[in-house]
Parts: structure tokens; sequence; C-alpha cells
């Protein structure tokens, strides 16, 4: 997991890594380049095993759809690129109190192990 740097909004809060689809991109694509850019790492779409699709709504009428995925292999070692904490936390928690509301419904499929990992 990763902690928003004090420059973006809900800064110190914990949240899966990712981010945005840039236009025509699909979700697959957005994560091999999210986990470049944030991490350092390179991920081969073959080793992207899709798990879930969870929305969130942060303001009235505007929803995020994320999607969750399992990566169990990767190249390069994980670093930040963009200055910000992460952390490894077992996937049944406990989990950080100060975590993003979009990615609540993902910590508690963890816990209650909906996702057969």
């Amino acid at each position: 997991m990763t902690k928003r740097p004090l420059n973006k909004s809900y800064k110190n809060y914990w949240e899966f890594p990712g981010g945005k689809c840039e236009e025509n991109e699909s979700f697959e694509a957005a994560a091999i380049r999210e986990m470049k850019e944030e991490l350092g790492i390179v991920i081969k779409k073959n080793d992207l095993i899709s798990l879930d699709m969870v929305n969130h709504s942060y303001k009235k009428n505007e929803y995020i759809i994320m999607c969750v995925f399992l990566l169990k292999k990767w190249f390069g070692k994980i670093k930040s690129k963009e200055k910000q904490d992460f952390a490894w936390f077992n996937m049944h928690g406990p989990f950080p109190k100060k975590f993003l509301d979009g990615g609540t419904l993902i910590l508690k499929r963890l816990q209650l192990k909906y996702y057969k990992v």
C-alpha cells in the first residue's frame, strides 16, 4: 500500500497503488503503466489476475471504478518513485486506520477471504 503525499488531497491516507486510466487505456494497461510510474516495477499483462471491480463515490454523481488485480510476479525492485511512503501489509489485516474510503470494500473483502488467492 502507498501513502498519499502531502501535496495531494487526502494527504497521509493509505491507498492501493494505481491510478486513473488515460484516454482509450484498458485497466490492465493502466495498472502496468502506474506500477512502473509509482513503484518502478515492470509487469507483464499475463501476470495480472483480475479479482474484482469496485466502485465508490467521493462526490454526488461522480464515481470511480477500480479494477482489483492480484500480482504475484514482477520485475525490478519496488521503490517509491513519487516520494510517497509504501509498506507491505498482511492481506488479512490489520490495516491502517487512515485508508481512503474507496478501497475499504477491498480491505473488508480481503479480511473475509472473499478473494480466492
